[in-house]
């Protein structure tokens, strides 16, 4: 846009037509066209270098808010932390959910405030997550690109029973992620379960359509195993890579990535489906070894478009760079690095 605006003030100055020759125009002196064309290099370059400042954010969130940003946890009743919420999603998402603002306003942000913030009074693995957890991995309507829908409160009611005598018999985060990822499947869709199948993304991964067909590939077993954990306040993510070893040809794979506390931190696992897995050991997942993990790169999405500069790549979209990212390369093969192929 900037080299454009420096040839149409130069047409303007010059008047110069290229046909008939010689130009019918009265241009400035050769030194005056020089000054004109080094300012608006200058702003061009100044343009450009403010654009890549702007991209440049530190490559983890921290536990702890960032400078200038409220802690919506700390907002005082539900009132105030309800409109927090909504500005944050409002101010982050991508931009085709800022095209359709006022669809969203009325359905899908509604239920995710709400259910939210029900959700962090009720479960008391919920208020242990602080607010850069919460805010990615908690509080989203969606993981990445996958159509919008009003999720959360259906799950949540499906799943509230099945955690009552987890919350009586305060049973560990692990234990109630295992148990959701056990029972979740036959309870969104009673009569026949959910089943994996391959070559489905993007045709269907949302996870109310993965009901609806009763199936879906890696992407969407992953998208509605999330989807379900934030529903009952786990903090989780989908985390996946979108060529093994960098080769396009040799396939892609998404997973679940669960918060298990500050000390913890993340664990991972696939949906019960897509093959299950224990979250405390790597090695129980088919794709958790030093030869699939030694030149593969490894992402999770997040939701923050400013706290983290990396971008997380889309197998079905790989031109679309409008999701945020966290690269855990490193942490995979160190944790997949002493494990065998299966």
């Amino acid at each position: 846009r900037a080299q454009g605006l420096a040839v149409r003030i130069f047409a303007g100055i010059c008047r110069c037509r290229p046909r008939p020759m010689p130009p019918r125009c009265a241009c400035p002196p050769l030194e005056f066209s020089r000054l004109l064309w080094n300012v608006l290099m200058g702003f061009i370059v100044a343009g450009a270098h403010a654009g890549l400042a702007h991209m440049t954010r530190p490559s983890e969130p921290s536990i702890g808010h960032h400078s200038g940003e409220k802690d919506c946890l700390a907002s005082e009743g539900l009132g105030g932390a309800a409109a927090c919420f909504r500005h944050f999603l409002e101010a982050e998402m991508p931009i085709w959910d800022r095209e359709n603002l006022g669809t969203l306003q009325k359905g899908v942000l509604q239920d995710a405030i709400e259910v939210s913030l029900s959700v962090r009074e009720t479960y008391p693995w919920a208020v242990e997550a602080p607010w850069p957890i919460w805010r990615n991995w908690v509080l989203p309507y969606a993981s990445v690109n996958e159509p919008r829908s009003s999720w959360r409160g259906l799950f949540r009611e499906r799943l509230d029973s099945l955690l009552e005598s987890a919350v009586m018999g305060k049973a560990s985060l692990t234990q109630v992620v295992e148990t959701v990822n056990r029972k979740v499947w036959t309870s969104l869709r009673p009569d026949k379960g959910i089943v994996f199948k391959s070559q489905q993304t993007p045709k269907v991964f949302d996870p109310m359509s993965t009901i609806v067909f009763g199936y879906a590939s890696c992407s969407g077993i992953s998208i509605l195993l999330v989807d379900a954990l934030r529903s009952v306040g786990v903090p989780a993510r989908l985390v996946g890579t979108p060529a093994w070893n960098g080769n396009v040809t040799a396939g892609n794979h998404n997973w679940v990535e669960v918060w298990l506390g500050a000390e913890e931190g993340w664990a991972f696992m696939e949906g019960a489906p897509a093959g299950g897995g224990s979250l405390g050991d790597p090695c129980s997942k088919w794709f958790c070894s030093a030869a699939n993990m030694e030149g593969t790169e490894v992402f999770a999405a997040q939701f923050d478009r400013w706290s983290n500069d990396t971008v997380y790549p889309m197998s079905w979209d790989l031109d679309n760079r409008q999701v945020p990212g966290v690269n855990r390369t490193r942490y995979y093969r160190r944790a997949c690095g002493g494990c065998g192929v299966r």
